[in-house]
């Protein structure tokens, strides 16, 4: 087992044992909680689904302009068996699967690949901070609750957005893994940052996105009855989608829960409520992937082989 593994297990291992030690001195909070609107349930899933069709057409508009001209269909199935083995590997596995079948399939370089996904990062990150700062903002205006710590997460993310995409920078990448990871999606910038429709096209998309996800994570709540505030959900939603990048543990898991009801705790939400809308979402996304995750893989399998 490598490094990068054991430090995953490590880390996901002690993130459970935290959960489970949470639980166990905080179950009457958790007693008091219960599915209350069910029929909710078939929304979320509706809604994670839409979003991976968002996340592919994100993939189409980027990858077009490079050549590859990748069907709806195909990109959909795409979107979702990334998904899928991002949830079973470490450190995002889902990007190096998508990344070998672009190549197997379009002999799509995998420099090329990495240029266009650190690009894309750009944008969302930017999307989402703007929307987090948005958030935070009328969150106090209503509530008189701050968090300065978020809102500095997201004023240095939108700050530093607008100085890739201003200024356009290069750096050379280092030795140092963690530190290639962000110059990478600096650098990534270079490709697109001259195709305006490209940009334009990508922030909507992504925009969409965001606030499909905010609307999941919105009706996650509801299920259990537990009333919240649109913006509140916004900026969970935001200071989530810049979490992107942490990816250590398979799907994230207990690193995008943590972050959740941290944040959640920072505007007046408590644990209680906060994981057990984050765990109904893990458990939408667990199922919807599972089931088709296998089957896309399958089918795309085939077109490798098909095209040999």
């Amino acid at each position: 087992m490598g490094a990068k593994k054991i430090l995953s297990v490590a880390i996901l291992l002690a993130l459970v044992a935290l959960a489970i030690f949470y639980l166990q001195r905080n179950i009457e909070d958790f007693k008091q909680l219960t599915i209350t609107n069910p029929h909710f349930l078939i929304a979320i899933v509706l809604i994670f689904l839409i979003t991976y069709i968002f996340i592919s057409i994100v993939t189409t508009t980027l990858l077009r302009p490079l050549g590859v001209n990748i069907g709806k269909r195909e990109a959909f199935a795409l979107s979702i068996v990334t998904g899928f083995y991002n949830l079973i590997t470490p450190f995002r596995g889902g990007m190096a699967a998508r990344a070998v079948y672009l190549k197997k399939r379009y002999n799509f370089a995998y420099v090329d690949f990495l240029a266009t996904l650190s690009a894309s990062y750009v944008l969302i990150f930017l999307v989402a901070s703007v929307l987090g700062i948005i958030s935070t903002l009328v969150i106090y205006f209503k509530t008189e609750v701050f968090s300065w710590v978020l809102f500095f997460i997201f004023l240095v993310v939108f700050l530093g957005g607008l100085f890739i995409i201003i200024l356009s920078p290069k750096f050379k990448e280092t030795k140092n893994k963690w530190l290639d990871r962000f110059i990478k999606v600096i650098n990534g910038w270079h490709l697109i940052k001259h195709n305006p429709k490209i940009i334009t096209l990508t922030i909507i998309i992504t925009f969409v996105q965001l606030l499909l996800s905010t609307l999941m994570l919105y009706l996650q709540f509801l299920t259990f009855g537990i009333e919240i505030s649109f913006a509140s959900v916004l900026f969970l939603s935001a200071i989530g989608n810049l979490s992107i990048l942490i990816g250590i543990t398979p799907g994230n898991l207990g690193i995008s829960e943590a972050i959740t009801v941290f944040s959640a705790a920072t505007i007046g939400i408590t644990p209680a409520e906060s994981l057990s809308a984050a765990l109904l979402g893990r458990a939408v996304s667990l199922v919807v992937l599972f089931i088709l995750g296998p089957i896309f893989s399958w089918a795309l399998m085939r077109k490798i082989k098909t095209k040999k």
